[in-house]
């Protein structure tokens, strides 16, 4: 008969995974920057999450049953929230980024040196354990911003001020952990 006490469990859970390990590594397109923000590198993301990938369904009628098969894979977009820093350099980054993708005022394409893909960037996110070394890793590949959310001022509030990005990708890599 098994012994369902607290020491039990404890001996077989190994302390899980925390919410807060986590790193982002992103870069931005050539020529896109403001403020000195940089190339590439990890970035103060407050939130982020692994994205949800879906496997649609297709039911074929068969004599009074349906009979599924896997259909195409769908990923979601990934919302991420950044940090606002003193220089908000990365607020303007993102800013540069989309205005190449679609200029505001000529609604074109603002990257003459460049093919369009240029503009579409992989990102990593990276599930820490509890030591700090990396337990899983997934790549996000052809990242582009498709929302940059508002930045909202509060003269009550003594929170950081963060605001939100959603990036669309087209695959997802799985490199280590799965």
């Amino acid at each position: 008969m098994a012994n369902h006490s607290i020491n039990d469990f404890k001996q077989a859970f190994y302390g899980g995974s925390r919410a807060n390990s986590f790193v982002v590594n992103g870069r931005f397109p050539q020529g896109v920057s403001a403020n000195n923000a940089p190339a590439i590198g990890r970035f103060t993301i407050s939130a982020a999450s692994l994205p949800k990938a879906d496997i649609g369904v297709i039911g074929i009628p068969f004599r009074g049953r349906m009979a599924y098969y896997a259909g195409d894979r769908q990923y979601s977009v990934w919302p991420i929230t950044i940090y606002d820093d003193n220089n908000n350099f990365l607020w303007k980054a993102f800013h540069s980024w989309k205005e190449k993708m679609d200029g505001h005022v000529t609604h074109t394409v603002l990257n003459n040196n460049f093919s369009y893909s240029a503009l579409q960037m992989d990102w990593d996110i990276e599930q820490l354990d509890h030591n700090g070394t990396t337990e899983r890793q997934i790549k996000l590949h052809r990242c582009w911003p498709s929302e940059i959310g508002g930045i909202n001022f509060d003269m009550g509030s003594s929170e950081f001020v963060t605001f939100q990005v959603t990036l669309t990708f087209d695959h997802i890599s799985y490199l280590q952990g799965l």
